[in-house]
């Protein structure tokens, strides 16, 4: 069954943190292409590492809360207890901003890669005792970071007001940006309250914020959105169909790429950014989460393959050619990996 993120995915956290002081679990994705359930007790553990498969820069990925790098042949994990998902890289490689997840509240962090402690950016918990309704309507969640190019700001997507219902369970987010830097006030740039803010990405050029408008009602589809920084006006990203989500752009921001519905399948698809004909990428039909190689000659993305049980990573190459975009036929980079495709990929130098 598809679950729509973030409202009912929200209901269920909030209210098992009425309940119960466990941690909250990995939110959802906004629409998951397959069900991938864990393999049974006593299973064989996953496997990280896929022979022969040497891959350019620095790619984070998501497993059990944890942050992971994968560079050159192998992935080992960088950042988190079990709690830090949708990591991104900054724009000189020099840090990481992640989402920690708390009891009804989740924060924007960075941690630098030189060795010190993580910085928080917000300070979006509560002091009302675990498990109470008011710490509920006291927290505040974020969710999907993305650098703006020139490193100063990150765009995210949080709730711009308390929630309401009986109980409190409904959450509109929004599309805020903060300084870069602790100690900043977060702005409010955009809200809806047809449909919540997803996933964030900025355009490689710093002039747009592009992100996934996802519907607050049954009955709609999710739709990928860009809001110009100069003018402040929003408007649908040009010939991205409804029911699209997980925004990427090219390094050169020639091409956006995305995860389409396709009936009942989803795959990656790209568009150029200025608007045309959109290109089918992949044929697995379990496919989410694209991401370009800091070069833009491979891309990466996230999928189930036949008879697997979760996510794992793939990788295929690009060609372009005069104002068209080719890519070979994809190739399984993990076996056994169960990477959060919700938390996404995010490829570096």
């Amino acid at each position: 069954m598809t679950m729509r993120f973030p409202v009912i995915c929200l209901v269920i956290m909030l209210l098992t943190a009425c309940t119960s002081s466990a941690p909250n679990p990995t939110p959802a994705p906004a629409l998951l292409p397959a069900t991938a359930p864990l393999p049974e007790p006593g299973a064989p553990q996953p496997t990280v590492v896929a022979a022969g498969a040497r891959l350019p820069g620095r790619l984070l990925f998501v497993r059990d809360g944890t942050i992971w790098m994968w560079q050159d042949q192998t992935g080992r994990p960088l950042i988190g207890d079990d709690q830090a998902v949708q990591p991104v890289w900054a724009p000189d490689g020099s840090a990481i901003a992640y989402i920690q997840r708390d009891q009804s509240s989740s924060d924007l962090m960075i941690a630098p890669l030189d060795g010190g402690e993580p910085l928080r950016l917000t300070d979006n918990g509560s002091r009302h005792p675990p498990g109470s309704f008011e710490r509920i309507s006291d927290s505040v969640w974020a969710f999907y970071p993305s650098f703006a190019p020139d490193g100063q700001t990150i765009a995210y997507s949080s709730q711009y007001a308390p929630p309401s219902g009986s109980p409190a369970a409904e959450y509109h987010l929004a599309l805020f940006t903060i300084p870069a830097q602790p100690g900043g006030a977060r702005r409010l740039i955009y809200a809806d309250e047809s449909g919540h803010v997803g996933r964030v990405t900025h355009t490689p050029d710093g002039s747009a914020i592009v992100f996934t408008l996802e519907p607050a009602y049954a009955g709609s589809s999710s739709q990928i959105m860009r809001y110009d920084r100069t003018t402040g006006t929003v408007a649908p990203q040009p010939d991205v169909p409804s029911g699209s989500y997980d925004p990427a752009f090219s390094p050169d921001g020639r091409w956006l790429a995305f995860a389409g519905r396709d009936g009942d399948r989803t795959d990656i698809f790209v568009v150029p950014a200025a608007g045309g004909t959109i290109v089918r990428l992949t044929a697995l039909g379990t496919v989410r989460a694209p991401a370009f190689s800091p070069d833009g000659r491979q891309i990466a993305f996230l999928a189930v393959a036949p008879g697997e049980t979760g996510f794992d990573l793939w990788v295929a190459d690009i060609r372009i050619i005069g104002d068209s975009i080719q890519a070979t036929s994809p190739r399984q980079v993990s076996m056994g990996l169960r990477a959060d495709a919700d938390s996404g990929l995010s490829w570096g130098k």
